[in-house]
């Protein structure tokens, strides 16, 4: 090929890059620049019911534009833990407990079916504290006796649950323990009552413990206005609920630069995909520029059971406001 061959493919393909930069012409705000047209206009002669709007909206006819400028915002995705019929295994150190969906009232049935399922028989229930606790019964996998606490507690989220399991081994007649005797027992217990659970049906049978009073609904609550709009975690020890938040973070799409405890914060950056999504030019010449945005999160505690979660920009840059409430949104469907 000649020179002036290799100049013309050149010139060609130039051309039809910038041509296609024109065909393929981003559409996605055309609808907020369209405009109401005005009825079609038909001969008296003529009859119009066959053209009558069948989907009219109230009210639009008179409708009058807001003044200003105003962006849509994005709806979240859905949370992938929330709403969804499952059973985990959570553990924090050597605490161990399962969480799963339905309120307290739901799952406490199920739990005394799978105590009658296994044979063990109850010794005491404290429907205030949602507490059932087993007798005393010989076993060979501890070479000795053995009994069993099964506590319940309303999730961190609405209609989710909490089953702790504590074990104690030795002797008949001791006080219970403040931990587990035997961490590999309760391993084996926590998993098969985590397995029967999950192979069972959600029971909707109301139990006595529906009838505890003066509890609130959930563990986590949306509050405050404006830059004093906040998260609050109630219940929650200050070590589970800084686990809670950097996992809730991570699954939110958040990478977690620096995390310290000793000023209750953490440095987070967010790459979003909108945004760093590649254009035709840019696929066409491999170029790629990463957009991140970089975020402080604070945990302060109120007491050794309550703490708020605040959000900010880093280096002292003012969030807005829609944009605070909706990541502290989609951080409470991840808190678990």
């Amino acid at each position: 090929m000649g020179k002036r061959s290799v100049t013309r493919f050149v010139v060609l393909l130039s051309a039809v890059v910038l041509s296609a930069c024109g065909v393929f012409r981003d559409r996605s705000d055309d609808y907020r620049r369209a405009e109401l047209s005005k009825p079609l206009d038909l001969p008296p002669q003529m009859q119009s019911e066959a053209l009558g709007d069948e989907y009219a909206v109230p009210g639009i006819a008179g409708h009058q534009r807001l003044k200003g400028e105003f962006n849509a915002p994005r709806p979240e995705p859905l949370a992938k833990n929330v709403g969804q019929s499952e059973v985990r295994i959570q553990s924090l150190g050597d605490n161990r407990w399962i969480l799963l969906d339905g309120a307290p009232n739901q799952v406490w049935p199920r739990v005394r079916a799978f105590l009658d399922r296994v044979g063990l028989d109850v010794a005491d229930i404290n429907v205030e504290q949602g507490i059932i606790e087993t007798q005393w019964r010989d076993a060979e996998q501890v070479q000795g006796q053995e009994r069993f606490r099964f506590r319940l507690e309303q999730g961190v989220q609405v209609g989710t649950s909490e089953v702790h399991t504590l074990v104690q081994t030795g002797a008949a007649g001791k006080p219970w323990p403040q931990n587990s005797t035997d961490k590999d027992r309760e391993r084996q217990v926590v998993k098969v009552l985590a397995q029967y659970l999950a192979n069972e049906e959600a029971a909707g049978t109301v139990s006595i413990l529906a009838k505890r009073k003066g509890r609130e609904l959930g563990k986590i609550f949306l509050e405050g206005e404006g830059d004093q709009t906040y998260i609050r975690l109630k219940d929650l020890s200050y070590d589970r609920a800084w686990a809670a938040l950097a996992l809730a973070l991570e699954k939110s799409g958040f990478e977690i630069e620096e995390a310290h405890q000793s000023v209750n914060k953490l440095w987070l950056s967010y790459f979003d995909p909108e945004k760093n999504r590649p254009g035709f030019l840019r696929r066409l010449f491999g170029a790629e520029r990463k957009y991140v945005a970089r975020y402080v999160v604070e945990m302060r505690p109120v007491s050794d059971s309550e703490h708020l979660i605040f959000l900010n920009f880093q280096k002292g840059r003012r969030l807005p406001e829609e944009k605070r409430q909706d990541i502290l949104n989609r951080v409470m469907g991840y808190l678990h």
